[in-house]
């Protein structure tokens, strides 16, 4: 049987909580101009959407981390509202193609099947001792690889479909390696949470698209 401590117990709380909140926001931004920044970007040039997205991630990610660790709550809560901020408008484009009346079952089939995975990771690491401390490593050489297939993607589809294929590798295997950092360090809760709950929403926003056009393809 898995037995969590309390630090691993209060880092799950407020991933939730953030994820909760960063869902509300995307639904929210839905129906505001601001779920037309995909379009914007993406419409323009795919590698344009991604560079934007991903800075806005690393950079909110950073500082929410630097603020945390510093003990400076501004820092924090302004690099965490960078993420919802992020996570927000890109959410928001993505069920913003979508009727008013079935938004909700796409991000509630999302929630489901982005927890699923998550569930999953968090067997794979409580349920074994395999080291996956180098994972966030890879992530990061995935999430490289992102960057250079979504430029080529820019101008080819089938290049714009791996791109999307690897970033949703590449959170996966983000949302692995924050579990076990959760899992192998429970007194930095703060720190785990905001991992944690970043790692799922990244997880979660790749699926959502997935979802979407499913859905858009049975209108």
């Amino acid at each position: 049987m898995i037995m969590f401590q309390e630090g691993q117990l209060k880092s799950l709380g407020i991933a939730t909580a953030l994820i909760i909140l960063n869902i509300a926001v995307m639904w929210i931004f839905a129906f505001t101009p601001l779920a037309a920044v995909n379009e914007l970007l993406f419409g323009t040039f795919l590698f344009l959407g991604v560079i934007v997205y991903g800075a806005l991630l690393t950079g909110g990610v950073w500082l929410a981390r630097k603020g945390v660790r510093n003990g400076d709550k501004t820092q924090a809560l302004a690099g965490t509202s960078i993420i919802q901020l992020a996570y927000g408008m890109f959410g928001a484009g993505i069920i913003g193609m979508l009727s008013a009346s079935i938004q909700a079952t796409a991000l509630g089939l999302t929630g489901v099947v982005t927890t699923v995975i998550a569930v999953f990771s968090g067997l794979l690491v409580f349920g074994t001792d395999y080291d996956f401390s180098s994972w966030g490593q890879y992530a990061n050489y995935i999430f490289l690889g992102v960057l250079g297939v979504s430029f080529i993607g820019s101008f080819s589809g089938i290049f714009a479909l791996i791109s999307f294929t690897l970033a949703l590798i590449g959170f996966i295997v983000y949302l692995i390696h924050q579990i076990y950092v959760t899992k192998t360090r429970p007194s930095t809760p703060f720190l785990n949470g905001i991992g944690l709950y970043t790692a799922y929403m990244g997880v979660f926003v790749q699926i959502l698209q997935m979802i979407v056009e499913m859905l858009l393809s049975r209108e």
